[in-house]
């Protein structure tokens, strides 16, 4: 007989849960909300209450042996009357909550009732649904009675639709196995830094948590880290691969070398968008009342489920569109429900290491065997940081004190205006533009506390006609509590207020360090598999990333005679004098890219300094210049980089500003780059944020110059020069400029860099190297 183990959720969830969307009902929280109102009531009940009573049962069901378990709310025990509790707690009217979930609600406790009553022999047993109001404590209660063998009936049902859908997987999932099986390494050639790396993986998948790849770019990273993890799905057929990046080519990456697979093999994909990319509503409004694509979500989802699992393999955001059209569906929740049938799931790093937006279907209680691919490895201790790292800002009350005129307003009015005299007592106390503060103002929390329960039924009551605004600073509220509990030593707490004192203070929480909650994240990770072109300095990424062992360097791809690094240590490239040298950083820029036609660019330390260059490069015949501007678009963006063509027959100078977007993520190949030119060290300005960083890791490590400015501007650099050599055949040169790379740790790390390192000082030996280079 077949045998499968089951939790209620999953079986009840996926066959009776319906109903809308809506993120005014159930988000974060609600939830919270509401564990906190089931422990507070099961807390009262007496001696013959046994609440979380854990429930487990096998049932034969035609040829399978099903076993089911889960915990119920309660179980209230009067002599031989035994009635099974399911305790619901809602933000809304709970009389509309029971309407619209009761067949939800009662499979859950039928399921549990029937098998408290097979465990002790019941012919008869009571159900009890409770439903609590998270605004005004009231509470309702439906009672039920069933026969055991009406029990089984319903909960038999259950396990046919289950079992239905699940034949559909299973017949996939055998398919796909033997396929995985008997695929060869999908590339005619194993380039020889992608067989090391494969090693590598092969091993950590087999007897490590967790690795860390040092792998420089042409390495083939992305096929050396999936075609390992596909072979262990081969093997374990409940694996799911996470692969997770910070930019939209590394996803684009991921996607290319499944499409490779999917040639020999078969593996499903999901490629998890963001909700304001997949929105197909006029505004980003997860609620029914605003968008017609929540309306009875839950109760569409099987079939559109069901429909794409049958018809494709990957879903990218161009297919889950075209299916959620289809079947009226929000397209980023539908994305979200077919990672559970995807073998491969390409995503944000904030879909596991952000407290908000993680992919809770698998992290909050785990499915499997979990591989996680970290791709770009070195911005994930900025990005969880940044995570953790929040900012208050009341400005919206100045229009809504406005609108929210009328006695449907009244009470929110009031909570606001008890905020706003919070604000002004608080503001009396504050000194300067930025304090630091140990504690989070006691009253001022307490007033956020009542906004967010009192907030959460206004949204409901006011649906189409809530203020503009008004949720958005909802939400922000909601997260801004929840990181505050979190905060500890690796955060600080700090003000902001206008020099005049007109406006409400702003108040950060900045997280310095995210160490700690990459570990917590990782826990519900079986191998991690960490790379990147860039994790140095060692000594900030072991500290930042909390690694013990040591970073794995894979060796390059390409001979060192394919790349030329020329430092020039004689210009100086300091604040105080960049309006004195800039004529001859100009002159030795000219002079770099007047050897051979092609494409180069020039990386500024801002854009200040980017347009006094601009002025003195203008003009002139044998080049064409294109600039980064501010706030570029997507579209301005791509326009820019497809100024760089193949086979040029006329030089292209782009001016781009380090560390900002062409600095990472650029794959400009062969020679549509033949050289970059890096001015300065990408020291970050001094500003009182960095200070905060500078003073922890003072206090920390006794080191915060470097971790808070050295180190992260070094890695700027790093990537920096990654744009040049993007493949085996690529060659072309580098050109640093500033009298600090002639000290460490800047010439130590360009020292160990692969490549041919020269000093120079003038444009006549920047003009005759390259003349050299290029020839031969």
């Amino acid at each position: 007989m077949r045998k499968f183990n089951l939790s209620v959720h999953e079986l009840v969830d996926f066959v009776l849960h319906s109903g809308d969307l809506d993120t005014r009902i159930f988000n974060l929280e609600t939830m919270t909300r509401g564990t906190q109102i089931h422990a507070f009531y099961q807390a009262k009940q007496n001696d013959k209450y046994l609440a979380e009573y854990a429930l487990e049962y096998t049932f034969e069901y035609e040829n399978h042996l099903i076993t089911l378990q889960g915990r119920v709310d309660g179980v209230i025990v009067n002599g031989s009357e035994i009635t099974i509790e399911e305790i619901k707690s809602a933000n809304t009217d709970i009389d509309k909550f029971f309407e619209n979930n009761e067949a939800w609600h009662l499979g859950q406790a039928k399921c549990y009732a029937l098998m408290y009553a097979l465990r002790f022999n019941l012919d008869v047993i009571d159900i009890q649904l409770t439903y609590i109001s998270q605004i005004d404590e009231r509470k309702m209660m439906k009672r039920y009675t069933f026969t055991r063998e009406e029990l089984q009936s319903d909960v038999f049902s259950y396990f046919g639709e289950y079992l239905a859908f699940f034949y559909q997987v299973e017949k996939y999932e055998k398919r796909r196995t033997k396929r995985l099986k008997a695929l060869n390494f999908p590339y005619k050639e194993v380039r020889s830094s992608q067989k090391v790396m494969m090693e590598q993986v092969e091993h950590a998948l087999e007897h490590e948590h967790k690795i860390f790849l040092n792998a420089p770019t042409g390495s083939g990273k992305t096929m050396a880290v999936l075609y390992p993890s596909l072979k262990v799905l081969a093997e374990k057929t409940n694996t799911k691969i996470f692969y997770l990046t910070a930019k939209g080519s590394g996803k684009a990456q991921a996607e290319n070398a499944l499409r490779v697979v999917r040639e020999k093999a078969l593996v499903k994909s999901t490629t998890v968008s963001a909700k304001e990319k997949m929105c197909l509503n006029d505004k980003v409004a997860c609620n029914p009342d605003e968008c017609p694509y929540a309306v009875n979500y839950y109760g569409k989802i099987r079939n559109a489920l069901l429909d794409a699992f049958k018809s494709d393999n990957e879903y990218n955001t161009e297919i889950v569109t075209e299916y959620a059209k289809k079947h009226e569906l929000c397209p980023f929740e539908f994305q979200l429900d077919l990672t559970l049938l995807s073998d491969v799931i390409i995503a944000d790093y904030n879909y596991l290491f952000d407290p908000f937006v993680y992919l809770r279907r698998f992290f909050d209680s785990k499915r499997g065997n979990y591989i996680a691919l970290v791709d770009e490895a070195h911005n994930l201790p900025r990005r969880v940081s940044d995570n953790y790292s929040l900012v208050l800002d009341f400005t919206p009350f100045y229009s809504f004190r406005k609108v929210l005129k009328g006695a449907e307003h009244k009470k929110i009015r009031r909570i606001i205006n008890r905020i706003v005299k919070d604000l002004d007592e608080y503001k009396e106390e504050i000194i300067s533009e930025y304090e630091t503060i140990t504690e989070f103002p006691h009253e001022l929390r307490s007033s956020l506390d009542r906004f967010l329960v009192v907030g959460s039924e206004y949204m409901q009551e006011q649906g189409n006609n809530l203020a503009e605004g008004f949720s958005d600073f909802f939400f922000d509220v909601n997260k801004f509590i929840k990181i505050l509990d979190l905060a500890d030593e690796d955060f600080i707490l700090y003000t902001e207020i206008d020099e005049a004192r007109k406006f409400f203070p702003k108040f950060f929480i900045k997280c310095l360090s995210g160490a700690k909650f990459i570990n917590e994240f990782l826990k519900v990770i079986d191998h991690a598999i960490f790379f990147s072109a860039t994790l140095a300095p060692a000594p900030y990424f072991k500290t930042m990333l909390s690694i013990d062992d040591d970073i794995h360097q894979i060796p390059n791809p390409f001979s060192r005679e394919q790349l030329l690094i020329m430092v020039d240590g004689s210009t100086s490239l300091y604040y105080k004098d960049r309006e004195q040298t800039l004529s001859v950083v100009a002159e030795k820029i000219r002079a770099a890219i007047s050897v051979k036609t092609g494409n180069y660019i020039v990386y500024t330390p801002s854009f200040m300094y980017l347009e006094n260059l601009e002025q003195e490069l203008r003009n002139s015949e044998d080049y064409d210049l294109i600039v980064q501007r501010p706030s570029m678009s997507d579209i301005e963006k791509e326009k820019y980089l497809e100024t760089f063509k193949l086979s040029p027959t006329k030089t292209t100078l782009g001016l781009a500003v380090l560390g900002g977007s062409f600095s990472e993520g650029v794959d400009l190949v062969s020679d549509r780059l033949s050289g970059v030119i890096i001015l300065g060290v990408g020291y970050p300005p001094p500003s009182f944020e960095k200070e905060l960083e500078k003073d922890y890791f003072e206090n920390k490590l006794n080191d915060g110059i470097s971790y808070a400015y050295v180190y992260p501007a070094l890695n700027k650099i790093l990537q920096t020069m990654g744009r040049v050599i993007r493949s085996e055949k690529d060659y072309g040169f580098i050109l640093l400029m500033d009298k600090r790379y002639n000290y460490s740790p800047y010439r130590q790390q360009l020292e160990s860099y692969d490549g041919l390192v020269v000093q120079v000082k003038s444009a006549e030996r920047i003009s005759h190297l390259l003349a050299r280079f290029f020839l031969n």
